[in-house]
């Protein structure tokens, strides 16, 4: 598997947490605090929050510099610009859930905002790069880069 085959794996399984993740803030926001939610949740933020940023920093490291170089009119500095606001609605949930899962009622909103907009968000910039930018990567790049930056960048 190669560096863009293991990034696109990654965003499948990243559509499939944000689905979950907003089935589950509407499931609180109907029924309230349940230990399904929480458990659920738990098993989400460590993917939606730290997990994602080193899959982020990977793409930083070895895609983006290669397509700013190759092919100077590549859209890396809007991805760069999602980038940091996709971290910055994670930075919140990782913020607010563990207060609300505390016990802090008052939190939800704030960690549901920010799932919710991390969503829709990271949705549509997976689509991005899934349909653009990794393309764009594949003409510019070597199999040969993509192949020994996957086994580097393993997550």
């Amino acid at each position: 598997m190669d560096l863009i085959e293991q990034l696109q794996s990654e965003h499948q399984e990243y559509v499939r947490e944000l689905a979950e993740l907003a089935e589950i803030v509407e499931g609180i926001r109907v029924n309230g605090r349940g230990g399904y939610f929480i458990v659920s949740l738990d098993a989400l933020v460590e993917p939606l929050t730290t997990q994602l940023d080193a899959h982020a920093s990977r793409e930083e490291a070895w895609v983006f510099p290669r397509l700013v170089e190759r092919a100077p009119g590549s859209p890396v500095a809007l991805m760069l610009e999602e980038h940091g606001a996709i971290r910055a609605h994670s930075a919140r949930l990782a913020r607010w859930y563990p207060a609300w899962r505390a016990g802090a009622d008052e939190a939800y909103p704030k960690w549901a905002e920010a799932a919710l907009e991390l969503r829709g968000l990271l949705s549509a910039h997976m689509q991005k790069e899934n349909l653009i930018l990794f393309p764009l990567a594949r003409r510019v790049m070597t199999a040969a880069e993509l192949s020994e930056w996957a086994a580097l960048g393993e997550p």
